[in-house]
């Protein structure tokens, strides 16, 4: 596949290949429709320089599936980095000082009528400008991991002892792998790549929620069965409604809101080391 993506920090980056595993690792069946394969969409950044490398690498890497088609675009003029609004159609990225409300990152994903129709990723500044998390691993897989889930993707694995897979979308407090001797966590494997052609390779619908039209934030596509983009997720339990799904520690990580007929807001939140919901 030709790539729409061209990004000047980026190297080729090499799926780590992990013990075998099934690629039964979809986030409960949560897709984007589109009437054709590829999946054409467009994430826009609105990120400093800091994120740029990891961000550009998760690009990299989750385009590289076959069964997505992402172009990389700059955010809207007047996108707000703190509030990161959804963009109805597409993916918004962020980085900001969030607080220290206790999570690395997270990814909000809104449901119109059963499909993704527009997905963030916030990046928490407030822990990544610290010691223990200002580093190229942690960058990468945090951000590699929250990405994945605006497409639709679960864990391979939930507890964080266990030895890491080589995969993104698994949860570890050794990203690079380096302190246990083991596998790098920082992109996605094999195993992500199966999973995703399950999930955009196996079938079509009948509308396409996605869009890679140019689009100011707030924008209304519904004519293109697109929702109007929603209010930002924001930054705290609170305002992500009800915990559906707890973390290999006990700490709820997943998050319902219904907003209205057919609306549905579900937000992963992935914790810092030791911290939890405040």
């Amino acid at each position: 596949m030709k790539k729409s993506i061209r990004l000047a920090l980026a190297a080729a980056a090499t799926l780590s290949i992990a013990a075998p595993l099934s690629a039964n690792h979809s986030w409960s069946g949560y897709h984007w429709a589109r009437t054709g394969n590829p999946l054409k969409l467009s994430i826009n950044t609105k990120i400093t320089s800091q994120w740029s490398a990891s961000v550009n690498n998760a690009f990299y890497d989750w385009d590289n599936s076959g069964v997505l088609e992402l172009t990389g675009k700059t955010a809207p003029p007047g996108t707000d980095a703190k509030r990161c609004s959804p963009i109805a159609g597409q993916i918004l990225v962020c980085n900001a000082a969030y607080g220290t409300r206790g999570w690395l990152g997270i990814a909000s994903i809104w449901l119109t009528s059963g499909h993704i129709s527009q997905a963030t990723t916030k990046l928490n500044d407030s822990y990544f400008n610290t010691a223990a998390y200002n580093t190229p691993a942690w960058r990468a897989f945090v951000a590699c991991q929250e990405i994945g889930h605006d497409f639709g993707l679960g864990h391979q694995d939930e507890a964080f002892d266990n030895p890491n897979l080589g995969s993104c979308m698994d949860y570890t407090n050794d990203p690079s792998g380096s302190v246990k001797k083991q596998l790098s966590n920082e992109h996605p494997n094999g195993h992500d790549m199966d999973q995703l052609n399950t999930i955009y390779g196996s079938h079509t619908d009948s509308i396409s929620t996605s869009s890679s039209q140019s689009a100011s934030a707030g924008a209304n596509q519904s004519g293109r069965g697109v929702a109007v983009a929603e209010a930002a997720a924001g930054d705290s339990p609170s305002e992500w409604g009800r915990a559906i799904h707890t973390d290999g520690l006990g700490r709820p990580d997943t998050f319902q809101r219904v907003l209205g007929p057919g609306r549905i807001m579900i937000t992963h939140v992935y914790w810092a080391m030791g911290e939890g919901p405040r």
